[in-house]
């Protein structure tokens, strides 16, 4: 989301300020040039899941073990909460380290568009004007979302979804995630431009309960594909991102918000699982869970955000956060996210779940060897996307955006 955003890119800085006396920590976050590790783990983590769930759907056979997968990976549906929070500290710290700088607001945008309009732009490019153009008429397993796709080219998936109560353009349901990014990118830079930090802070807070609000408002309408995708309903998690990318720029650094960050995590745990209970499931099922349970994750991710940037590298938590498995998809989860999906309907054409299980005689091994084949499958594309098309659009950046590097350091 990708990023996702998830999809994450920079922009260049104010001049760099010289040598601070501040705390380890500070200076951590705020160096110029520095590239976080931590961070990428998190976004291999996010789209570890968001795959997870998505893959980890198939045949059941009633056990209690097969059960019991089902909820472990049905919470990777809140995978792409992880990747909000990650984009709001992400994209906020980059416009907060920027404010000042000349051509804030072109350099931002060009970069952004360098970053995310290729890839998603020659998605949609390939598979809804190409492949109709070469396959039999009716063939292509996008043709659903073909008869909509003027949505798609606008970033306005989510607002399909949410006028049409249903999810139905195939591969590409999951783009109302990247919708509500863009609009994010749209909107943000002006906020931080014309707030100082007070008042950031306090719209930060009122953007989490305003989401709160309107998710409230549509569960008791009954639209529950507005609540889950439109832009207003999951700012929370980009503004609980925001807070902390504030927060983290204070003298006393990221570290002063552990204790935060440990009461947080606890809570925002234990109401989790208490919901779980209630429900009698760790799915997405359920309106009224649904109003306040993309917050409670989005504080604990914002919690395990700061537990990641301040743990020590040598320490078990500091070594997780450093994992080469996890940077190494952290890497490649915006092209992870973008195609993944996009490969259902072909599984569900010529390799679908189900068939693997009845081949391998077992559900639970069909299930994993469909996972295993959907996640080599997406790597592939995100990995020859990246090397050969993607990052060739991010050299344009430094011609028309200029050559600093950014506070964060963070390309995805």
């Amino acid at each position: 989301m990708d990023q996702q955003a998830n999809a994450l890119s920079v922009v260049p800085p104010p001049v760099e300020p010289p040598p601070s006396t501040a705390p380890a920590t500070v200076a951590y976050i705020r160096r110029v040039g520095e590239h976080v590790p931590a961070l990428d783990a998190l976004r291999g983590l996010a789209i570890l899941l968001v795959m997870g769930f998505h893959f980890g759907q198939g045949g059941e056979d009633g056990s209690s073990l097969e059960r019991f997968i089902s909820k472990v990976l049905g919470i990777g549906y809140h995978g792409v909460d992880l990747f909000f929070v990650l984009s709001g500290f992400l994209i906020t710290g980059i416009l907060l380290d920027t404010r000042d700088a000349p051509r804030y607001f072109r350099n931002f945008y060009i970069r952004r568009t360098l970053r995310i309009f290729p890839l998603y732009y020659g998605v949609l490019l390939v598979t809804l004007m190409v492949l109709p153009l070469v396959l039999p008429m009716g063939a292509s397993p996008y043709h659903e979302a073909q008869k909509q796709q003027a949505w798609l080219w606008c970033y306005g998936s989510n607002i399909y979804h949410a006028w049409a109560r249903r999810w139905d353009l195939a591969g590409f349901n999951h783009f109302w995630s990247l919708a509500v990014e863009e609009h994010f990118y749209l909107i943000w830079p002006l906020v931080i431009f014309f707030c100082r930090r007070r008042a950031a802070l306090v719209v930060c807070v009122a953007c989490v309960l305003f989401s709160l609000a309107c998710r409230t408002g549509l569960a008791l309408y009954g639209n529950q594909a507005a609540l889950y995708a439109l832009t207003p309903c999951r700012m929370d998690g980009l503004a609980i991102g925001g807070l902390l990318a504030l927060a983290a720029r204070r003298p006393q650094g990221i570290r002063a918000l552990l204790p935060w960050a440990t009461i947080t995590a606890v809570l925002s745990g234990l109401s989790i699982l208490a919901i779980i209970w209630w429900n009698r499931s760790m799915s997405a099922s359920g309106h009224n869970g649904m109003t306040i349970r993309f917050t409670l994750y989005a504080l604990l991710f914002g919690a395990m955000l700061v537990f990641a940037l301040t743990a020590a590298p040598a320490s078990i938590p500091g070594r997780l956060w450093n994992s080469l498995l996890l940077r190494f998809f952290g890497k490649y989860s915006y092209g992870l996210y973008v195609f993944h999906y996009l490969l259902f309907p072909i599984f569900d054409q010529y390799l679908p779940a189900a068939e693997l299980g009845s081949r391998l005689g077992s559900v639970l091994l069909g299930r994993a060897a469909f996972i295993a084949l959907a996640t080599g499958a997406s790597l592939f594309l995100a990995f020859l996307s990246w090397h050969l098309y993607e990052k060739h659009f991010l050299k344009l950046k430094e011609v028309v955006a200029g050559r600093n590097k950014t506070g964060t350091g963070l390309l995805s």
